[in-house]
């Protein structure tokens, strides 16, 4: 999309120029360009074409900003739906398309079908899978190109169970950061990440299963890794099954088989002390010596931070709340009047709020800071007969007498 004085562009389309750029220098193969893409070595060939010609307008699809001229009618879906749900129920998918278009001449193509009937959840499930013929993958030429991170819980002191968040590189095996954490969440996946990134530099993309803290299952819509990952520009390409990422699978079985028993003989039982030991003495001295492989390409393709860019920033937890009419915002379970001048009205506007690592937290609006002042809301405290006959009561066995003076809200008694 053009706009005044430039060209903006989404980080997918900065991800697809970037790529496509390396492959026409000649430093990615179309097999290579096409495993980042994630598409065929087809569309590889038709997107250099056109970014040769268009240049950076090359990257972005052809069709944006357009409606599909096949897209079905919302009286169609819900017409398609309804049959489904009342009379092909517990028909599997392609059975179900094919009565529809025997009995009831719909035609809809089985993808569009497949999409709806998820949507709402009318999809028979097969009783198994069936097994699929994998093939070994070639590793990436470069370091920076490609990362494999996953979590490992496991008894790693022999007594509690912590989480082992690390990542591997898919050309050389070096582990550039790994970490125990308490749980495999989104704060300890994006530590993870930030230490790679201080290390060695920004890779092209992170290839990681579909656990919650990285974007699966119910967080598919929204997911802060992912969110983070975007704003940095790293492509996050989640895997179908544990053998598609098996080098950091594999990896868990090294650390377990050796990292166990070397923890144990160091009489090391705390997580602080067991990450020192992790990152300066086992991956340092036995990892990077005895595991790593040399490169087919040794130019590495790590980015440097651009200038401007604070990760603390980045790999935090945001999150959006509404402004109120009276320009306050609620937050924690609390009410927060914003500082803000009168004349410049922002009701209905979004504050976000960054949670950091540390438990700390700032609120912005459009990037800029705002000050925030706690509304204290006075707490309305009702007593029923009952509780004054039993204060009656307490203060006949301990022998007080009311004052009948309020000061400061409070009652105050004297003894008899």
């Amino acid at each position: 999309m053009r706009g005044h004085g430039g060209v903006y562009m989404s980080k997918k389309g900065i991800f697809v120029y970037e790529v496509i750029s390396q492959f026409l220098a000649g430093k990615f193969s179309r097999r290579e360009a096409s495993e980042l893409l994630q598409v065929r070595e087809r569309a590889v060939s038709r997107m250099a074409r056109r970014i040769e010609k268009k240049g950076v307008l090359g990257a972005a699809h052809g069709n944006r900003g357009k409606s599909p001229t096949i897209k079905k009618s919302a009286f169609f879906k819900r017409k398609v739906l309804k049959l489904v749900k009342e009379r092909y129920f517990d028909f599997n998918m392609l059975h179900c398309l094919e009565m529809l278009n025997t009995h009831h001449h719909i035609v809809v193509s089985r993808e569009t079908f497949r999409r709806w009937c998820h949507e709402q959840g009318l999809v028979k499930r097969a009783k198994r899978r069936k097994a699929v013929a994998r093939q070994r993958r070639e590793r990436m030429p470069n370091p920076g190109l490609l990362l494999q991170m996953d979590g490992s819980p496991h008894k790693w002191n022999l007594r509690d169970i912590w989480h082992l968040i690390s990542a591997i590189d898919d050309a050389t095996s070096e582990v550039p950061y790994a970490e125990f954490f308490e749980a495999e969440d989104t704060l300890g996946a994006m530590k993870v990440l930030r230490g790679v990134i201080e290390k060695k530099g920004i890779p092209f993309a992170v290839y990681v299963d579909k656990a919650g803290c990285f974007g699966g299952g119910n967080r598919q819509k929204y997911n802060q890794f992912k969110r983070a990952c975007e704003e940095i520009g790293i492509k996050v390409i989640p895997a179908n099954s544990p053998e598609a990422k098996g080098r950091i699978e594999r990896s868990f079985d090294t650390f377990q088989d050796r990292l166990i028993p070397e923890l144990r003989i160091y009489g090391i039982t705390k997580m602080g002390e067991a990450n020192e030991y992790l990152r300066r003495k086992f991956l340092k001295n036995y990892w990077d010596r005895k595991l790593t492989v040399e490169p087919r390409n040794p130019e590495s393709k790590y980015r440097a931070v651009p200038k401007g860019i604070d990760l603390n920033e980045i790999f935090c937890l945001k999150y959006q709340r509404t402004v109120n009419g009276d320009h306050t915002v609620s937050w924690d379970a609390k009410t927060y009047q914003l500082d803000w001048p009168k004349d410049r009205p922002i009701r209905g506007h979004k504050i976000e709020f960054r949670v950091y690592p540390d438990g700390n937290w700032k609120a912005f609006h459009a990037e800029d800071p705002v000050s925030l002042k706690p509304v204290f809301k006075p707490i309305k405290v009702r007593t029923t007969k009952q509780d004054e006959k039993r204060i009656e009561r307490t203060m006949r066995r301990l022998k007080l007498l009311p004052i009948t003076e309020y000061k400061g809200q409070s009652l105050r008694y004297a003894t008899a």
